[in-house]
């Protein structure tokens, strides 16, 4: 998406700001309206620019020093506004009244609209025509308030005092909204940032947004601003559809869990908890396609057929688990993956790691297994003992070769005497890659 210059000179001569965003929320290109509008832009927007600091030079002008600690979340706000605006909105600015809308392109990009209001409605030319409105108050269903260009309540209804559990006579005329919400979270620790999300909500027409209260209720705000500076605000209770919002999100939560968990579960081995065969050719793959070094260490259980014929399953699995935990143990977890392939043999995949210290690692594993009181699963179980296969190359290499290489070495490990270690004399294959 890139507006022509034609489109940009055409809406300068309509006195419409535009500015354009790719799908990633980075400036392609503005006009001079635009400028005019937003002369804290001018000379430090580029091309490429993202959105968020875009705001944040906008905030930095606009808040007060009280609320710049605040500027974090009114530029996250800022943000949201621009991913999911469907409808304009409208704020003062430079002392413009501009409204503000957002097309969405086909490409996933927005285009970003502003337009100066210059027709005014009578209550804003002429704000002594408040007086009709505030005789309205008690018809609007909703809470509703009116606040003066120091944001200090001049009126309310009755379903204002309800939605905010405010006693009759309490006051509410000369307070700010900001302090009737802290008069509500006098007792309890307030959940909500409100501060800032009022301090948004005063600056924007038509942008609704939402205040928690005590005992997990919520409302929703809209104001309206006129330019002879009283603001217009309906107040909402949105509570069910909020607890309804969450217990959603809190069940697509749960089932995403879930579905994490049976996704480990089907790549874990049940009996010793390390990764299965399916995890491991995976890893396999994707490890040896990097461009960096890579080994592969394959282990073999001796004579595990004798002991599960002597000793029964029930000896050879716990010898097995013992084997596992012996093998995580030596293993450093951020750098390998250890696995157990089927059977009584393990797979031990190690990305970044030359041959001199794969061997060592080896040697570590078969050092510890000499340590293991292996009498306390069977009086006459004596030991256990494992033949090792290494291979290791420089990727990107073929998964698969680099496996059967290391099955080599293995099945020389067992030829030779068995309890030792023996490393592939020929290199896994290279990757080939198609086209």
């Amino acid at each position: 998406m890139k507006l022509s210059r034609y489109l940009h000179d055409s809406l300068d001569a309509l006195g419409i700001g535009a500015c354009e965003y790719d799908a990633d929320m980075r400036a392609l290109g503005w006009n001079g309206t635009f400028l005019q509008f937003f002369p804290e832009d001018d000379g430090l927007i580029y091309v490429g620019e993202p959105y968020g600091d875009n705001l944040l030079r906008f905030y930095q002008g606009r808040l007060s020093p009280e609320e710049l600690p605040d500027i974090a979340r009114h530029v996250a706000e800022g943000v949201a506004r621009h991913e999911n605006q469907t409808q304009p909105f409208e704020f003062i600015h430079n002392g413009r009244k501009l409204r503000a809308s957002s097309l969405r392109a086909p490409d996933g990009g927005r285009v970003r609209l502003w337009q100066r209001l210059d027709v005014e409605s009578h209550a804003e030319r002429a704000p002594e025509l408040v007086l009709p409105i505030i005789d309205a108050l008690p018809f609007i269903p909703d809470g509703a308030s009116i606040l003066d260009a120091q944001d200090r309540v001049i009126a309310a209804n009755d379903a204002f005092r309800r939605l905010y559990d405010l006693p009759r006579g309490t006051p509410v005329v000369g307070r700010t909204l900001d302090e009737i919400i802290a008069w509500c979270w006098r007792d309890a620790s307030p959940v909500g940032a409100w501060r800032a999300a009022i301090s948004n909500g005063l600056r924007y027409d038509g942008v609704p947004f939402e205040i928690e209260l005590p005992g997990q209720r919520w409302l929703r705000l809209i104001a309206r601003h006129s330019t002879g500076g009283l603001s217009f605000f309906t107040h909402a209770d949105i509570t069910v559809a909020k607890r309804q919002q969450m217990e959603l999100l809190e069940a697509q939560e749960a089932l995403r869990r879930a579905n994490a968990a049976l996704a480990e579960l089907a790549e874990t081995d049940g009996l010793t908890g390390l990764a299965n065969r399916r995890r491991f050719v995976a890893r396999l793959a994707e490890a040896a396609a990097l461009s960096q070094p890579v080994a592969l260490m394959m282990i073999d259980v001796d004579h595990f057929k004798t002991i599960n014929d002597r000793f029964g399953h029930l000896v050879g699995d716990a010898c097995l688990k013992a084997i596992a935990e012996v093998v995580a143990n030596e293993v450093a977890p951020t750098s390998a993956l250890v696995a157990r392939i089927g059977g009584e043999e393990f797979g031990i995949l190690l990305g970044g790691m030359r041959i001199e210290a794969a061997h060592d690692m080896a040697t570590a594993i078969r050092r510890a297994l000499t340590l293991v009181p292996w009498q306390m699963h069977h009086a006459d179980l004596a030991g256990v003992t494992v033949s090792i296969g290494l291979c290791v190359g420089e990727g990107p290499l073929d998964g698969t070769s680099l496996h059967a290489r290391a099955d080599d070495a293995l099945y020389a490990a067992k030829r030779n005497g068995r309890d030792r270690i023996e490393t592939s004399s020929q290199p896994p294959a290279p990757l080939r890659v198609a086209g």
